[in-house]
């Protein structure tokens, strides 16, 4: 009977770990996502700390390269990602692959009157 328990106990400490895990991978791309729509917004909008919050979480949980990717990006530094390019790295390593979602799938959406 213990084993039996045991068993059972191991089986749901994996499920919850697993639920564990999704959860934090979601609050994770919560955060770049996040990050990356104040960052979109018309510059007379833009809340600074929130963005400087958003950032400073992401660049800590973010391996090296994407961290570096991301950096860039916001700098506007010439060759940098886009938007949709992050996305898909982030994407990518929060699932643990690469599939075959293409970035150009990423669907931004602007504000009409933002372009006039």
């Amino acid at each position: 009977m213990e084993r039996l328990k045991a068993s059972i106990k191991h089986e749901y400490d994996l499920k919850l770990a697993e639920v564990e895990h999704q959860r934090e991978m979601r609050l994770k791309g919560e955060v770049v996502a996040e990050l990356l729509a104040q960052w979109l917004r018309a510059e007379k909008e833009l809340d600074y700390y929130q963005l400087n919050k958003l950032a400073f979480q992401a660049f800590v949980w973010l391996p090296e390269d994407l961290a570096k990717d991301l950096s860039e990006s916001l700098a506007h530094k010439l060759g940098s990602d886009d938007v949709r390019a992050l996305v898909k790295k982030v994407r990518s390593h929060l699932q643990g692959s690469v599939d075959g979602f293409e970035q150009s799938k990423v669907i931004v959406f602007q504000d009409p009157k933002a372009r006039t």
